[in-house]
């Protein structure tokens, strides 16, 4: 029997989920962390280009890693740049989960421009 393409990309995410707990001990913003988690597992479940657990380990993981180091690097970006916006937890977690839910969509395709590019 075949398994059903949701649970084994579930399956992946969780254990993608597991992997970048870790993190937490490294630094990453735990709170990010999580909303980039949730978000990358919604995303990987609907991408029909992740359909193996593996894929969908290593969306989850990486979208999740970027999410929790990356919002509030971008916080800050947008507070410097954009007049009004004050700092706020809010914003950082909403900018995680933007990267959780992009990243898994954005990866694939920035590897495949820069293996293009690099390749020939």
């Amino acid at each position: 029997m075949v398994a059903e393409p949701h649970s084994t990309v579930l399956v992946g995410a969780l254990t993608g989920a597991g992997v970048s707990s870790f993190t937490i001990l490294l630094g990453a913003q735990v709170d990010a962390l999580a909303v980039g988690l949730i978000a990358a597992i919604l995303a990987s479940i609907w991408l029909e280009t992740i359909d193996n657990k593996a894929k969908a380990a290593s969306a989850v993981l990486l979208s999740s890693l970027l999410a929790g180091y990356g919002s509030p690097v971008a916080a800050q970006w947008v507070i410097s740049s954009v007049d009004g916006v004050s700092g706020s937890d809010s914003l950082r977690l909403l900018l995680a989960a933007v990267i959780g839910l992009s990243c898994p969509r954005l990866v694939p395709m920035v590897m495949r421009l820069m293996g293009s590019k690099v390749g020939g």
